[in-house]
């Protein structure tokens, strides 16, 4: 009787230990294949070994050709909005043009001496420096004859205000 407990005692530790590996070799060939399926998957989506030491030549869109008026003054900057790439000209009355990359105008701010116009833009603050693009909106930075500098929303608004010494 003692025989056939002991028997059915081995039996059962070494089925245990059967499922036991066969879990285990699951495992580790369910972790090979994955690896491998990731380095034939990613391969095919990068580039060759052989040319990633070369420069990539990235093509967003196709080309664009626009015309943009010389009446629209100087090129001040160049900015990254939600419609894409944004060129901000002020001409010498101090009127601030957007104009997309294409040349369709977006929008323009007036300058005024006396009298506030909606949205215009004082000329006291001097001259256009450059434009910004943060996660409120589009800024404008504007520097006068005393090297006052001053940050200012599209909209006109006064943010800020630096004074050189």
């Amino acid at each position: 009787m003692s025989n056939a407990y002991e028997s059915s005692s081995n039996i059962l530790r070494m089925n245990n230990m059967t499922t036991h590996i066969s879990r285990q070799i699951a495992l580790v060939s369910a972790a090979a294949f994955l690896f491998v399926a990731g380095c034939v998957i990613g391969s095919h989506l990068t580039r060759p070994l052989w040319l990633a030491n070369q420069p990539a030549v990235v093509h967003a869109a196709e080309s664009a050709e626009g015309v943009v008026p010389k009446s629209y003054g100087k090129l001040v900057a160049a900015i990254a909005d939600r419609i894409g790439t944004g060129l901000v000209f002020e001409d010498k009355d101090g009127v601030i043009r957007f104009v997309s990359i294409t040349g369709m105008k977006e929008g323009q701010l007036a300058r005024y001496d006396q009298t506030p116009t909606h949205g215009g833009i004082p000329k006291s603050y001097g001259r256009l420096v450059t434009a910004v693009v943060n996660s409120n909106g589009t800024g404008l930075i504007f520097e006068d004859a005393e090297g006052t500098i001053r940050f200012v929303t599209i909209a006109g608004v006064k943010e800020g205000e630096l004074k050189r010494e």
